[in-house]
């Protein structure tokens, strides 16, 4: 053959067989993370740190509710009972500035009188049941009464968790030790008085029993609790 031809057909084989060689291969992106990766363990917490005493609970689960307190559970201890509130009103509180959580309701004492006068009021931020003595603008004493005196009406409870209807056997086992009788000033026969100081303070609460039941309740400054028929 044709030493030309012979070169010829060896190029001709080189360059075929170069162009059957396949591609390089494509550069892949680095691989992502597997799924469910584990995340860095935290470190232990001591019994020192407050996340060690936090019980654990679900957060799916619905709170817990509290037990209702048993009928003849023993009276709460004196600091957990303040005479100086009912719901957010505080004894000492000037009514101008309670004015705005209306709208109140007047016993109408008041009406013609100066200023300084006193007036009884119920309903605006206070709990149902429940009405106040306001005296020279200020909040003297909480009564578990309303205005218009419709006593059945009443299931809200007063400190200690005395209720009227409640009898005296029951509100003596509530109360704490120190509280003093005495007769009624209008029956004396059938009623008496059970008052209680607040040793620690100037607040008191008195308790008007007749027929061995509670029939009114009121706490707050002793001066205030200590009135008779109140703003007369």
């Amino acid at each position: 053959m044709n030493p030309l031809l012979r070169q010829g057909g060896a190029l001709l084989m080189v360059v075929g067989l170069t162009g059957c060689a396949p591609p390089d291969p494509p550069v892949l992106p680095a691989p992502a993370a597997p799924v469910g990766a584990v995340a860095p363990a935290r470190e232990l917490a001591s019994n020192d740190d407050d996340i060690a005493n936090r019980p654990i609970e679900d957060a799916n689960d619905p709170p817990k509710a509290a037990d209702p307190p048993a009928a003849d559970d023993p009276a709460p201890s004196v600091v957990s009972v303040a005479l100086d509130h009912a719901g957010d009103v505080l004894i000492g509180q000037r009514f101008t500035e309670l004015a705005a959580d209306g709208p109140w309701h007047s016993a109408g004492l008041s009406e013609g009188e100066p200023n300084g006068a006193c007036e009884y009021y119920e309903r605006g931020n206070l709990p149902e049941g429940v009405s106040m003595m306001v005296e020279d603008d200020h909040v003297q004493r909480f009564e578990l009464a309303p205005i218009e005196e419709s006593y059945e009406a009443i299931t809200q409870p007063g400190p200690f968790g005395l209720r009227l209807g409640m009898t005296l056997d029951e509100a003596l086992k509530r109360l704490p030790t120190g509280s003093t009788r005495a007769p009624h000033a209008y029956d004396p026969e059938t009623g008496e008085y059970l008052t209680w100081q607040d040793p620690g303070s100037d607040l008191a609460i008195r308790l008007e029993i007749f027929d061995g039941v509670i029939s009114k309740l009121y706490w707050g400054a002793s001066g205030a609790v200590e009135l008779i028929e109140g703003c007369a």
